[in-house]
């Protein structure tokens, strides 16, 4: 028996010192979680890190082949490959992590039945390994800016703050996920198919301006409930234009953020307690 269903309730406050102290007491966990996650995602290849650079690169060399003879008038002429890469590493990390994210309950089930700890760092671990090939992948795009002489600019400032607002994104979709899959164990399928859909409806090859040039305003704001389209881009005005974010996809997606993981916290610190039970 489960006991009688209590009411979701948030004291963002007091769970936020807790997880903040519980994950720097359990720090040595997480770090030996983190660098598991990334050895086991490369054990069995003979490239390892490589590849990490590999995939981006493949895809950016058919995409530009691609966009090159198929002429689209919101295809950028000027830093193609620069301005792909600034929509494939968003997307990356996102589709990166929440795959593993998903399972990363499932798969520490010994540990979640036998050993007391706080569960939320099993997806913070997941979340924080993938980072690694995202830094891999920022070097690869230094490359490229370099080649294609974009400087920098102080509009750059604004990066740290996407990549927080994302990491929000992602962590918020991590707790969420990764507790549903113990009692729902086709998330994972959910997830994959999700994210194949998600792809052809992210600004990664186009611009966001084609689109709310293209779409009525309120299916314009739908759209941008999408919260990679405000980060992509964001992260184009501000590498390759010098602007800062437009107000109204950046404030969605913070927004987006913010909720998700409040809610993400609130689902998982409410199903975290029958997880040894479910598994």
């Amino acid at each position: 028996m489960n006991g009688p269903h209590r009411p979701l309730t948030i004291d963002l406050t007091s769970d936020s010192r807790n997880l903040f102290r519980e994950i720097w007491a359990y720090r040595f966990a997480l770090w030996n979680l983190i660098l598991k996650d990334f050895r086991i995602r490369y054990r069995n290849m003979s490239l390892g890190m490589i590849w990490s650079i590999l995939n981006p690169l493949v895809m950016l060399g058919v995409l530009v082949v691609v966009f090159s003879y198929i002429r689209l008038t919101s295809r950028p002429d000027a830093h193609f490959a620069v301005f792909l890469l600034l929509g494939m590493i968003p997307f990356n990390f996102f589709s990166m992590t929440l795959p593993p994210s998903t399972m990363c309950i499932l798969d520490n089930a010994a540990l979640v039945k036998k050993v007391i700890f706080p569960r939320h760092i099993l997806p913070v671990s997941v979340v924080l390994a993938q980072i690694i090939h995202v830094v891999i992948q920022f070097v690869l795009l230094a490359v490229f800016l370099a080649v294609s002489r974009v400087s920098p600019n102080l509009a750059w400032v604004w990066i740290p703050v996407l990549l927080v607002v994302e990491l929000g994104v992602v962590l918020g979709f991590a707790f969420i996920l990764s507790a549903l899959n113990v009692y729902y164990r086709d998330t994972l399928y959910l997830v994959q198919s999700g994210l194949t859909i998600l792809f052809w409806f992210t600004p990664i090859f186009y611009p966001l301006s084609v689109v709310k040039t293209s779409l009525k305003p309120w299916i314009y704001r739908v759209y941008l409930l999408n919260p990679l389209a405000g980060i992509i881009d964001s992260f184009r005005r501000v590498v390759l234009e010098g602007k800062a974010p437009e107000g109204l996809p950046l404030g969605i997606s913070t927004g987006v953020a913010v909720l998700l993981l409040l809610l993400g916290w609130a689902i998982f610190s409410r199903k975290e307690r029958h997880f040894a039970d479910k598994i």
